[in-house]
């Protein structure tokens, strides 16, 4: 029987630790209680403001935008939000809840925002009725479609209309999106056959490009944005090492009635991608060791904390009950590092430059790579995930937040194939 099998037994267990969504609600409460050490009710208040009536599109770093206490609450209200959906649907936890609460959250750093978010999952949510399905089979889809949250906030920002007919539109917009994001995302998946963690990125990523195209094509354009934050260090590395910490405590007293030692969470030698549905609560030790495990490694680069690397941070650590392992994700990060080194070489630029630090952090949307045909493609897959990722959200005009998730699948789609073919070679010249 595996620790998911097992009864609940003890008193935490049945009134708190082992209830996920009970945990992370903790978590963004926190959250939004650590932005008013850094910022007063009236800043945050205005910020807020800012945040749900700006553009939106990548790169909106909101700390630098609307200042580091009205992101924390933004970031606190996404995840609550995310749980709200999840309770009103009574979704059973899986480890992919917790990669997209990693998402919901990490994202609310730059470009997600409520306003943006509900017009979409109505969608999600007429769509589960047009076709008479549960709308928990469509939660998941809904959810990661905010990734196109752009789309639905540069609509009223068009100067050519009034400000009202925007809001219809990108109201209407929203609703499109949610509506046909699950059955797209469904079909895109086959593509990279769930070997990039982030296919709703790769699924908004083409839907954003048809869109750019169209607009275009109306002679619409929207101003390019570049807003990174910097000089927030101090605040954001206490901000993961209690996000850290938080996650590995409830994982050390969670009492799931077996031991799981670290080494094994370190590994996770397990083929099975779900590590919360093996370990459930004892998961979330890996999801802190991975937050550590990125705080290292921002240490080592000497990065600059902005709220992009601390959204990619989040996600990495989300992911880390499905999928993402130190071990695995390592040749990925390796690899990407390696072509960031080339792009040193020869362009000049530097090593911890803002968009390549979080395309490295994105690049484990590929583990799966790693995980399941080792290091030696994992370092190739991650050298190709910054290559593409640094050149390709122009096509999207930033309005695909999930850009690195874009990235991934056109790696993924590519690259599965090739070792596929290249194995069966070898297996049949084996044979012979």
């Amino acid at each position: 029987m595996t620790i998911a099998e097992q009864p609940h037994k003890s008193f935490i267990q049945e009134n708190f630790l082992l209830k996920p969504y009970r945990v992370h609600a903790l978590l963004f409460i926190i959250y939004i209680l650590y932005a008013f050490i850094w910022n007063s009710p009236a800043e945050i208040a205005e910020g807020f403001l800012i945040i749900l009536t700006s553009q939106n599109t990548l790169v909106t770093d909101y700390i630098e935008l609307a200042g580091l206490g009205a992101t924390l609450v933004n970031v606190g209200v996404m995840g609550l939000l995310t749980i709200a959906v999840f309770s009103l649907t009574r979704h059973r936890p899986f480890g992919l809840d917790m990669g997209v609460l990693g998402l919901a959250t990490g994202f609310a750093f730059f470009g997600k925002n409520p306003l943006n978010m509900i017009p979409i999952l109505i969608g999600a949510y007429l769509f589960s009725r047009f076709v008479k399905r549960p709308f928990e089979e469509n939660l998941i889809p809904a959810l990661l479609g905010n990734a196109l949250a752009p789309a639905v906030s540069v609509l009223v920002h068009i100067n050519d209309i009034p400000t009202p007919v925007g809001i219809f539109l990108s109201m209407c917009m929203g609703v499109f999106i949610g509506f046909t994001i699950g059955p797209f995302a469904a079909f895109m998946r086959r593509a990279h056959d769930g070997f990039n963690l982030y296919n709703v990125g790769f699924t908004a990523g083409i839907f954003a490009i048809v869109l750019m195209a169209l607009f275009s094509n109306l002679d619409i354009t929207f101003e390019a944005r570049a807003i990174w934050s910097s000089g927030n260090n101090t605040a954001l590395i206490i901000f993961l090492i209690v996000n850290s910490v938080y996650f590995t405590t409830v994982g050390l007293l969670a009492d799931t009635g077996e031991k799981v030692s670290f080494k094994e969470l370190f590994l996770l030698k397990t083929e099975d991608f779900d590590y919360y549905k093996l370990y459930r609560e004892k998961s979330y030790i890996a999801m802190g060791m991975l937050g550590f495990a990125c705080l290292a490694f921002m240490f080592v680069m000497r990065a600059e904390y902005t709220g992009l690397a601390i959204g990619a941070i989040l996600s990495v650590v989300g992911f880390g009950a499905f999928c993402k392992s130190i071990l695995h994700s390592a040749p990925i990060v390796i690899g990407a590092l390696i072509a960031d080194f080339a792009n040193y070489l020869s362009f000049g630029t530097a090593l911890n430059a803002n968009g390549a630090l979080v395309a490295i952090l994105f690049s484990t949307a590929l583990t799966p790579i790693s995980k399941v045909y080792g290091w030696k493609w994992g370092i190739l897959a991650g050298y190709l995930h910054l290559s593409v990722a640094t050149n390709i959200s122009m096509f999207h005009g930033g309005m695909n937040l999930y850009n690195n998730g874009l990235a991934a699948g056109f790696v993924a789609m590519i690259l599965i194939p090739i070792i596929r073919a290249i194995n069966t070679f070898m297996e049949n010249k084996k044979v012979c």
